[in-house]
Order: structure tokens, then C-alpha cells, then sequence
């Protein structure tokens, strides 16, 4: 059994006070087990003052983290935070740990890290937690790619870091109250865990315009479609004006694979005529444009939470990753999800953050769970 404990703190400029209030809140909560471990999202300021590395130097076990524009657990209410989850238990056992400098191929520093915590022993994890940092040419899926061949496919739940600017300025991973804008850091959970996992993603019915076709492109990067450059092509659909995007974070890109799965993304930005995506664009492929609302947002969240509740599963505790393109989608009312987050999850604990890319296992079409690299979902791992 794994416990959860969790704390909440506003305080950005009192270092003093935002400690006391952590570890009274963790007082609070009960002591740990024999082996603990910690999940970490925070607003950027919250380094800027000091506050994550002197929190972090104050447990002694690993502490994983990034920067997010909201997140929260229970009773954590409305307002820019720190939020911290300690997951503590006598029977499952964690090892956590941070890559070396990533580069445009990750495959060998993810591999070192994956070795390092494998141990001699070589035993395979039950889930992976995986927290990234803001590449642009590197994207979820290399990281899943080096994960998925190194451990035959161990479930993989986790975000990409994300800041509260659109332009993605200051966004780290954090590992022990050090932060770092080019390594990810991972923890692998061992014992008798069976991790549920359930995803909200775009519906087929959300699509607003007829399919069109990847004709040239590069890892995250399309630079044709239907033969014609790609910020062309959104300009003949209105969706492009004098050279710049428009509603960038609103239209997700749904890109239909050979095999009948869904990519879902969201555009960076444009570079001249091409476009950066948050993910793999695979060329000869189908290419949808969909549409997020506030009212869309507000209703998957909702519903996740009434499937879960629906599927009768037990667990412990929720951890819950939201695409930061859903919070944006909400414009002032920055809080909307959580509010239903919070109401429909009122019965377990858990922990709740934006991200600039979702890690969330799914079941493919022919009824497989893999590993997938996600936008504009909310994903929720069970323990």
C-alpha cells in the first residue's frame, strides 16, 4: 500500500512561512513508512525566493518536480502555489533520478538513467513517473521511444513542465531543489502495484474540418501539407493571418496513424512557413483540426471522474495531469477544472497539475495498453 501525504503553500516571498506551513500541514497528516518518495510542482517564483531548494534540503529522500502554472491537491484552493505530494510506504519501494544534459537524440542519457535505477538486479519497475523539461526539437515521444525498447513497455504517467507564460520562458524540472532546463527526471515505482489509468481526450465528434494530408516533415516539425507549406495551408482555412496563428491554443491537431490510433497535438509555434509541434508528425499521414472550449474542459473533467467512480476500482491515491492548452481555454477562470477535479475526487486523495505534455498509457485500437505522449487530455493515473 502506498500512503499519500500532501501540502499546499501561497507563501512565494516568506520562506519562513511557507516551510512552517508545509510541515504543519504534513504534521498533520501522519508520519512515513520505510520508504518515501516526492512529487513537486510549483509556481516559477517559488525558486526565484528560495523556497523549493530549502524545502527540498529538508527531507531526506528524492524529491522530483517542475514548474506549472496551477496545480493543487485537496484543500489547496485558488491562487498561484506550491504543491507538494510525499508518497510513503512499507511494501513498495522507490528509486528516483536525474539524466544527464538531453540532447536532439536522448536515447543515450535516458538509457543511463534507466540503467541507474534498475540496479544490478535489472528488475523491472511496475509504472514509471516521468517529469520533462521544454525542448523544442525533442519531444515525449523520444523519451517513450528510449523507455518503451529499455523496459519492454513499463506504464510511463507524467508531464511535461510547464510556466504560466505562453512563450514557455523559465520552465524547469527540478530534481532534489535543483533546477534544470534540459534534463528529465524519473522515479520507478516497485512492489505489487496495478495502476489504473484513465485519459479524456479530443472526441472524433469536435473536428471542424475535413481531413487533409502531412506531405513533409520532420520529427515535431510540418513543413507541408496537401503539397502546399503548412502555415499556407492554415491561412486557405482561416485559422492563419499576415504570417501569424490564430486561436493557437484552441484547435488541436489530430493526426490519424496507419495502425488507427489518434495523435493529438498542439502547434508551438510557426517558423516561417512550418510549423513546431508539441509531438511526432509523422509524414503520408491524415491530418485533422478539432476544436477545445471552456465548456469542453469543464465536461471531460467531470466525466473522467465519474468513470473512475463508475469503474468501482480501488485505490490509494490520484495522481492527475491536465494539458496546459485546457487551462489557457479557460482564460480568466484559470480554476474551473480544479473546482471539478476537487468535487469529483472529493473521496480520494490526489494531486493535480498542468503540463505542457501528457504521459498517460491508453488502450490502442486493437486493444493493447501502450504508453502514449498526449495533448489537450486529462490523464489520471490510479495507485
Amino acid at each position: 500500500m502506498i500512503k499519500m501525504l500532501f501540502a499546499h503553500t501561497t507563501e512565494i516571498d516568506n520562506v519562513d512561512a511557507a516551510l512552517s506551513r508545509i510541515h504543519d500541514q504534513l504534521d498533520a497528516e501522519g508520519g512515513l513508512f520505510r520508504h518515501s518518495v516526492g512529487i513537486l510542482y510549483y509556481y516559477s517564483d517559488f525558486a526565484l525566493t528560495g523556497v523549493v531548494q530549502k524545502l527540498c534540503s529538508r527531507f531526506d529522500f528524492p524529491i522530483v518536480g517542475g514548474t506549472t502554472s496551477n496545480s493543487a491537491v485537496p484543500g489547496s484552493g485558488e491562487s498561484m502555489n506550491l504543491t507538494l505530494t510525499i508518497l510513503t510506504s512499507d511494501d513498495c519501494t522507490f528509486s528516483a533520478g536525474l539524466s544527464d544534459p538531453l540532447s536532439q537524440d536522448p536515447f543515450v542519457p535516458v538509457e543511463k538513467l534507466y540503467r541507474q535505477l534498475a540496479g544490478d538486479a535489472g528488475e523491472k519497475p511496475a509504472l514509471f513517473f516521468i517529469m520533462t523539461p521544454h525542448l523544442l526539437e525533442v519531444t515525449g515521444d523520444d523519451y517513450l521511444a528510449a523507455l518503451n525498447s529499455l523496459s519492454g513497455g513499463v506504464p510511463v504517467f507524467g508531464s511535461a513542465a510547464f510556466t504560466h507564460t505562453v512563450d514557455f520562458t523559465n520552465v524547469k524540472t527540478c530534481f532534489n531543489g535543483v533546477e534544470y532546463k534540459d534534463r528529465l527526471a524519473l522515479i520507478a515505482f516497485r512492489g505489487n502495484l496495478h495502476p489504473r489509468f484513465f485519459c479524456s481526450t479530443i472526441p472524433e465528434e469536435r473536428m471542424i474540418h475535413q481531413r487533409a494530408f502531412i506531405t513533409d516533415s520532420y520529427k515535431n516539425r510540418i513543413r507541408k501539407i496537401n503539397g502546399i507549406p503548412a502555415m499556407q495551408y492554415l491561412e486557405s482555412i482561416g485559422l492563419s493571418e499576415d504570417g501569424k496563428l490564430l486561436g493557437i491554443a484552441t484547435f488541436p491537431l489530430v493526426v490519424y496513424t496507419g495502425d488507427g490510433s489518434r495523435l493529438i497535438r498542439t502547434i508551438f509555434r510557426n517558423e516561417g512557413e512550418e510549423l513546431l509541434c508539441s509531438g511526432s508528425m509523422p509524414v503520408h499521414t491524415s491530418l485533422g483540426i478539432s476544436f477545445c472550449d471552456k465548456e469542453f474542459v469543464i465536461e471531460s473533467a467531470k466525466k473522467t471522474a465519474q468513470e473512475y467512480i463508475a469503474s468501482g476500482e480501488e485505490g490509494s491515491l490520484a495522481l492527475i495531469i491536465s494539458c496546459a492548452a485546457r487551462r489557457w481555454t479557460l482564460g480568466s477562470d484559470a480554476y474551473a477544472e480544479i473546482r471539478a477535479i476537487n468535487s469529483g475526487f472529493e473521496n480520494l486523495p490526489y494531486h493535480f497539475a498542468y503540463s505542457a505534455g501528457e504521459f498517460c498509457p491508453m488502450v490502442n485500437p486493437v486493444g493493447k495498453m501502450v504508453n502514449g505522449f498526449l495533448n489537450y487530455s486529462l490523464s489520471v493515473c490510479i495507485i
